[in-house]
């Protein structure tokens, strides 16, 4: 059930959506916060596994020493090159690319080529910039500040149901990663609206739910969708893999937003952890890490169902996203050329929520004050919707 009964006033402007200030505002405030997915505990599960990114104009790495997850910044305090350049891989040795200098687990300096040429030592300048790295189920999660909260604390309305629900019964299939050339609020607004489907998707999820079928919940940290989905082929093939995988299904699909970006969709086949991040005023990335039922009989036909389910589902995923991005080019071009102030209707309600968190969360900027109303635009020809 919507929360409004009546139509919202869009609060973002078009300037919202290409500002350089805006952008180094939501950076400075909104993300720097905040904590970020990045992996699993499945990819850095050996000792010397790494994985290696660039986010929020940062380059960083995560690796496994001996079994505890460290993060740091991509860069040797030598001369500043790259670690490494590799997005993943496992080595014996944390080692710059460049001149070789390896690094232990607290970030301090090991073995270096020709030590003595860099006499009297300066130890303390010498040590990788170190990020904080934790857990959640098997989603590994890095946040880029010296202080702030603890990642539980970060989590606290969704705790539970993430640290359940990746990992477990579900195993991690796929992570793939893209870049959309809009500003970052264009993609997360989509995912907070069913309106789009009959448009967007009318071969996946073809049809949005009716109100009664749709529940939100708004707050200032978080949004939820939930709805059941309808008895129909589809529907009844997932649930029969699941009780063949030793898993009672729960028909139901919620869709959960922690701000600014962290997005959990979960089905009684496949969880996804989406994540999108700005990388200019108009640019951002996308990442989906990817879960399918696992279940918890071991044997033959139930790893032949878990391969199929696997297959399937990051098919039908890989679609719906495919299906997505192909809006976004066209709703950032048409923001850059747009004199209307917006609306928002109930069943896009969420996004009133997400928009009202962006702007308390910049307003504090005396940099990015609160833009005005755009001027009147004509009316339409035409009768108004009911």
């Amino acid at each position: 059930m919507f929360t409004n009964q009546h139509h919202l006033r869009h609060l973002l402007r078009p300037e919202h959506y290409t500002s350089e200030e805006q952008y180094r505002a939501e950076l400075r405030h909104l993300f720097r916060p905040a904590w970020h997915p990045v992996a699993t505990t499945g990819d850095l599960a050996r000792d010397g596994d790494f994985v290696a990114l660039d986010l929020l104009d940062t380059p960083f790495l995560i690796r496994n020493f001996g079994g505890e997850l460290r993060a740091f910044l991509n860069v040797c305090p030598h001369r500043h090159s790259r670690l490494t350049d590799r997005p993943r891989g496992n080595t014996e040795k944390l080692r710059c690319r460049y001149h070789g200098w390896e690094f232990n687990a607290d970030g301090r300096t090991g073995k270096i080529p020709d030590a003595r040429i860099f006499r009297p030592w300066d130890r303390e300048n010498a040590c990788l910039r170190r990020f904080r790295v934790d857990t959640c189920g098997e989603l590994v999660f890095v946040h880029f500040g010296d202080t702030g909260v603890p990642l539980r604390e970060w989590l606290a309305p969704v705790w539970d149901v993430w640290a359940e629900g990746y990992g477990g019964d579900y195993r991690h299939a796929a992570t793939w990663e893209r870049d959309f050339p809009c500003n970052w609020k264009v993609v997360l607004e989509n995912s907070l609206e069913s309106y789009h489907i009959p448009e967007v998707h009318p071969q996946t999820f073809k049809e949005f739910p009716p109100e009664e079928n749709a529940w939100h919940e708004l707050t200032d940290r978080f949004s939820s969708f939930k709805t059941v989905p309808p008895d129909e082929f589809a529907t009844r093939v997932e649930r029969w893999l699941s009780r063949r995988l030793g898993v009672e299904p729960v028909n139901e699909y919620w869709h959960r937003v922690l701000h600014p970006h962290a997005t959990g969709s979960l089905m009684p086949s496949f969880r996804m952890m989406q994540c999108v991040f700005p990388t200019g005023p108009r640019t951002c990335r996308y990442r989906c890490i990817f879960f399918t039922l696992r279940g918890r009989r071991r044997n033959p036909v139930a790893w032949v169902l878990y391969r199929l389910l696997r297959a399937v589902a990051t098919y039908v995923g890989k679609k719906v996203f495919a299906e997505d991005a192909s809006i976004y080019a066209g709703v950032q071009r048409g923001l850059e050329a747009s004199p209307h102030p917006g609306v928002i209707g109930t069943r896009e309600e969420r996004i009133y929520q997400f928009q009202k968190y962006v702007l308390d969360g910049c307003r504090g900027a005396a940099e990015l004050p609160v833009l005005p109303d755009p001027a009147p635009v004509p009316a339409c020809n035409g009768t108004a919707p009911t």
